[in-house]
């Protein structure tokens, strides 16, 4: 992240938080926003590890993508008024990637600034989501599409909370630690696929060295014009699936879920365009496909897919722009993909689906 802007890992994490609100916060009104899920089983731990939050009210927020609108910010602004916040006060995010894009969100809007510090408690949040600034909402079904880049003051990663996920949870945020492996290094892809994911203690470096990648990452490119747009690897077609899971009767995706989805066809238009080799190719494929349920998609829906796609942030020109792979570990940014080229791949994933399992229609 940003100089001067810490992402502390580890044992000790929350107690450097104590410290930060001692010393550099000294004196600062601070809140707590959390969804119910976080503010229920998260909280209690924070404050018992963070006496400096003891005094602190919080919010709660429900649960889900659903909460990123700007129906929730108005709540939120106004509760924020309505206690009189200052803006020098401090916000604290406790939670996952719902919780921090949304906190981040309200907290760089209020009063033109509040400061804020992210706590994640779900794997997603704590290898991607809750680091390197990017705060935003979702808008007419399009993900993210409001929102701006402001640094928190800090990201304190306490990994018992992960004790809290479920199965689905976890492997939600391995998906983001695939992909960091696979865009920057190779020996982490395949240290995070030999690990067994369900093991905690044995996951627990491989968060620290996912954390790592993306700080370093975005510390060389804080506002995303250029490096760190490795970092969206499977994110173009991903967003859009995740938006159109939501729409229809399959069970909506987790944001890893979809961008699993994407990752795959990303893989393949990467050989497709003569950048990565098929060895690589299948061998990507067939990790993910092993290790994360299918989603199910018919030809018909490439097209609500395209549409959604074309609110994609990168897109240049009324075109897209991909961050493909060279070779598992080096990626490359702004690849120039039509829409006839999207549909090969989404095809290609509906097929690899269909063959793996022609009777499941269920994500």
């Amino acid at each position: 992240m940003a100089a001067g802007r810490p992402v502390v890992l580890g044992a000790g994490s929350l107690a450097a938080l104590d410290r930060w609100l001692t010393t550099e916060a000294r004196g600062a009104q601070r809140v707590v926003v959390g969804d119910e899920n976080t503010l229920r089983h998260g909280l209690p731990e924070l404050l018992a590890l963070v006496p400096g939050l003891r005094e602190a009210p919080s919010i709660a927020v429900p649960p889900g993508e659903g909460s990123k609108g700007i129906g929730t910010c108005h709540a939120l602004w106004s509760h924020l008024a309505g206690l009189g916040v200052e803006r020098g006060a401090v916000l604290v995010a406790l939670g996952g990637g719902v919780v921090t894009d949304l906190a981040g969100f309200v907290g760089a809007t209020f009063k033109r600034g509040l400061r804020v510090v992210n706590v994640p408690t779900s794997l997603m949040g704590m290898v991607d989501a809750a680091i390197g600034g990017k705060t935003a909402i979702d808008l007419d079904g399009v993900k993210n599409l409001v929102g701006l880049v402001r640094q928190p003051e800090g990201v304190y990663v306490h990994p018992p909370f992960l004790r809290t996920l479920g199965k689905r949870e976890l492997l939600n945020g391995v998906a983001e630690m695939l992909k960091h492996g696979l865009v920057a290094d190779a020996d982490h892809w395949h240290a995070v696929v030999a690990a067994p994911w369900h093991d905690l203690q044995a996951l627990a470096p491989l968060v620290e060295r996912s954390a790592a990648l993306k700080c370093a990452v975005v510390s060389t490119d804080p506002e995303e014009h250029g490096p760190r747009r490795l970092l969206n690897f499977g994110h173009t077609i991903g967003h859009a699936v995740e938006a159109f899971s939501g729409e229809g009767p399959q069970r909506g995706l987790l944001h890893g879920e979809a961008v699993v989805v994407g990752m795959v066809c990303a893989a393949w238009l990467s050989w497709r365009l003569d950048l990565l080799d098929r060895t690589s190719c299948d061998a990507i494929t067939a990790v993910l496909l092993e290790r994360y349920r299918t989603f199910s998609l018919n030809v018909t829906d490439h097209h609500r897919i395209l549409e959604l796609m074309a609110h994609d942030k990168k897109n240049r020109g009324g075109g897209f722009r991909f961050t493909l792979l060279e070779a598992i570990g080096r990626g490359r940014v702004d690849v120039p993909v039509d829409a006839a080229m999207v549909a090969d791949a989404l095809d290609h994933y509906r097929l690899l689906v269909h063959d793996a399992d022609p009777h499941r229609r269920s994500a």
